[in-house]
């Protein structure tokens, strides 16, 4: 489907559209406003289903428990407790401050949790390389194509392997701070990557994609 064309928001005014959306209840912060609310629930538990599922595959093709694990946009942390089930230690980054705020209350009995204010372009992290980044419904925020590029080799240096659900279809164009692409685009965009498996996410009318993609281990 076409997108329309937007005015890219700039840097500051990203930041501020979070800041804003952290003050919605529950769900509605990280979820689209053009959704019954009562889909919200329903969507993040499949979304944690399927990121459980690739959380173990990653555990399988690694021939040993997930050892380390960073979490690109954790948002109010709705699925932050699904990786750190199984993964021994979890870095979770957001863009803002108020974010994390929420994602810290909701992971106050994880011990192996870690919050850091960054965005995804500023990976990776002390040149450290994870098992896995998991990152849900993230990149398509990303408006700007060299921010995006920046991101996915950030994010290619920074883990083993990549557990990636996005928008690929709404049923109610997107606004001005999303952008729609492809799996085919995300991984033109990550060097050396490899997609082991790829399903499909209904929300609505919408559809997302939820894929399991192997990156340069070189």
């Amino acid at each position: 489907m076409p997108q329309p064309r937007h005015r890219i928001p700039g840097p500051a005014e990203i930041v501020e559209e979070w800041r804003r959306r952290s003050a919605r209840p529950g769900l509605t912060s990280v979820m689209r406003a053009s959704q019954p609310v009562e889909l919200a629930a329903g969507v993040t538990e499949e979304t944690r289903r399927l990121v459980g599922d690739h959380l173990r595959a990653t555990s399988s093709l690694l021939g040993r428990p997930v050892s380390s694990a960073v979490e690109i946009g954790c948002g109010i942390g709705r699925i932050t407790p699904t990786i750190a089930k199984h993964a021994e230690h979890v870095l979770a980054l957001d863009l803002t401050e108020e974010m994390i705020a929420q994602a810290r209350a909701a992971c106050v009995d994880l011990p192996n949790v870690e919050f850091l204010q960054r965005p995804a372009q500023r990976l990776p992290i002390g040149g450290q390389r994870v098992d896995v980044a998991v990152c849900v419904w993230v990149l398509m925020h990303v408006l700007d194509d060299a921010l995006l590029a920046a991101a996915c080799q950030g994010i290619a240096r920074s883990a083993r392997y990549l557990s990636l659900v996005e928008y690929e279809h709404a049923a109610v164009p997107v606004g001005p701070f999303s952008r729609l692409r492809s799996i085919g685009q995300y991984l033109a965009l990550l060097p050396g990557s490899e997609l082991v498996e790829c399903r499909e996410l209904g929300y609505g009318g919408d559809r997302s994609f939820a894929a399991l993609i192997a990156l340069d281990r070189s």
